[in-house]
């Protein structure tokens, strides 16, 4: 069983492939930005910046000792937990994104990190974590309930994860995005998310509005 078909799969590797500097730069890692861009990036990435807020809010619980985060890109949330002094594993398709990823975590004095290319659910871990991050990650996966139950087996504690709002015309203009780029991508409403939870055999969960996307918070 592999999180997405293996067309699928190769699809977002290379889509990340050719991505990674680009996307890392949005979190003022990489690249230098123009004046124009930051502003695009106000306007229409501040989704990306109030679920990194509530992530990390979450994270901060002293309860929450290690994390995965899952689909982890430049490692942008990575950095964050190994500052809360988490122990941290970082996944990810696509091995530029992870290069980067072990780039940035090196300005830090000390760290303790582990990084892997893979597929998550192609990917056997013998070990739980207290915590799952999934950013970005459910946007492109075409049957989440695999995901799910295989987190609700390795993950101890809480599981913070967005989806892609469906519906409205930025919507509309993402999906075109996608498409023109070859990369598949998958939207969400709310009685979606309520009827995958249930599907999953979760209970106690919160779903907040995030703007373009919805940051659901799990309890197990």
């Amino acid at each position: 069983m592999s999180t997405m078909n293996q067309t699928e799969t190769q699809q977002v590797a290379t889509f990340f492939e050719g991505y990674a500097s680009g996307f890392d730069s949005i979190y003022g890692h990489a690249e230098k930005r123009s004046g124009f861009q930051k502003l695009i990036d106000q306007l229409f990435r501040k989704t990306m910046f109030l679920r990194f807020r509530e992530t990390l809010k979450n994270t901060a619980n002293p309860a929450i000792e290690s994390i995965i985060d899952i689909g982890c890109g430049p490692g942008h949330y990575c950095f964050e937990f190994l500052k809360q002094h988490k122990k941290v594993t970082g996944l990810d398709l696509s091995e530029e994104m992870l290069k980067i990823a072990r780039k940035n975590i090196q300005a830090l004095s000390k760290s303790d990190a582990q990084f892997i290319k893979a597929d998550y659910l192609a990917h056997p871990f013998n070990q739980q974590f207290d915590a799952a991050c999934l950013m970005g990650f459910f946007d492109y996966i075409r049957n989440p309930l695999d995901i799910l139950l295989k987190l609700k087996k390795e993950i101890r504690k809480e599981i913070y994860a967005s989806f892609p709002k469906s519906g409205g015309i930025l919507s509309v203009q993402r999906k075109i995005r996608y498409k023109l780029r070859n990369c598949p991508l998958y939207m969400y409403s709310k009685s979606d998310l309520n009827q995958l939870m249930k599907a999953a055999g979760i209970q106690n969960f919160e779903i907040t509005d995030c703007e373009r996307d919805w940051f659901v918070k799990i309890k197990l």
